[in-house]
């Protein structure tokens, strides 16, 4: 994330935008934080994190976006609610993790929903870059949340960790290289 937070300043230049920062910085906190996922404590902050970044994401694509498709938000939602539904009776969270982990679901589920905008209202090459990354970090988190609840392979990080980057870089790169202020 360091290397993705320098990258996003000097490739945006005059347009860096201040949401995306946070959500590049809540990110990395989220990463350090999930170093220690097996602790409900550290596993709780990380995800607190990431849901912060993801805000932070959401806010910087709808102002990005300029305006709102409402047909468009309006059948986003409605595939998001059943597919999150399903999403969580898949990954079988402990019980004092359901919460949590259905508040973060909707927030991320969100945050593609807003990069599905962005690229209907900016179309172009750097709006399809974040809504593609923005479906690779869904499944990227749903992956990495079903393994984590349901028995970690040999190689965990290494499986979850390959989509995570790719989902973050995408966003990262077609926000520094698309879209300005």
């Amino acid at each position: 994330m360091p290397a993705l937070l320098l990258f996003y300043i000097v490739a945006a230049g005059e347009n860096v935008f201040f949401p995306v920062i946070a959500a590049i910085i809540f990110s990395w906190a989220g990463d350090v934080f999930l170093v220690k996922k097996e602790k409900p404590l550290f596993f709780r902050l990380g995800l607190a994190a990431f849901l912060i970044g993801h805000i932070f994401y959401i806010i910087a694509f709808i102002i990005l976006a300029g305006s709102i498709n409402n047909l468009t938000l309006i059948i986003s939602v409605g595939i998001a609610i059943p597919v999150t539904i399903i999403l969580l009776k898949m990954l079988n969270a402990p019980k004092p993790m359901k919460i949590p982990v259905a508040v973060y679901a909707i927030v991320i589920m969100l945050m593609s929903i807003f990069a599905l905008q962005l690229m209907l209202a900016k179309p172009g090459f750097s709006g399809i870059l974040v809504f593609a990354s923005s479906i690779v970090f869904l499944f990227s988190d749903s992956f990495m949340a079903y393994l984590l609840f349901n028995g970690k392979p040999k190689h965990f990080n290494f499986i979850t960790m390959l989509p995570y980057i790719i989902a973050q870089g995408g966003i990262i790169m077609g926000l520094a290289l698309g879209f300005g202020i």
